[in-house]
């Protein structure tokens, strides 16, 4: 595998704990969030998956695979 496609597949690794954590966060509420940092992480959450989205179909290109779009 190509070194740049290893360092893809770690950073999706990576990504897909950081989002479950935050998720978590969100349903649990340790920290007692305010109305505004509940929104912010929820925009913030959105955002990682959107990333992800175009990691995981940058991986899939890479594997010789179609993108839909």
């Amino acid at each position: 595998m190509k070194q740049y496609v290893e360092r893809m597949v770690r950073e999706k690794e990576e990504l897909e704990g950081k989002i479950k954590k935050e998720k978590k966060a969100l349903e649990s509420n340790p920290f007692d969030m305010t109305e505004t940092g509940r929104f912010l992480l929820e925009k913030q959450v959105k955002a990682m998956e959107s990333y992800l989205e175009a990691l995981t179909e940058r991986l899939v290109y890479e594997s010789g695979g179609e993108i839909q779009g």
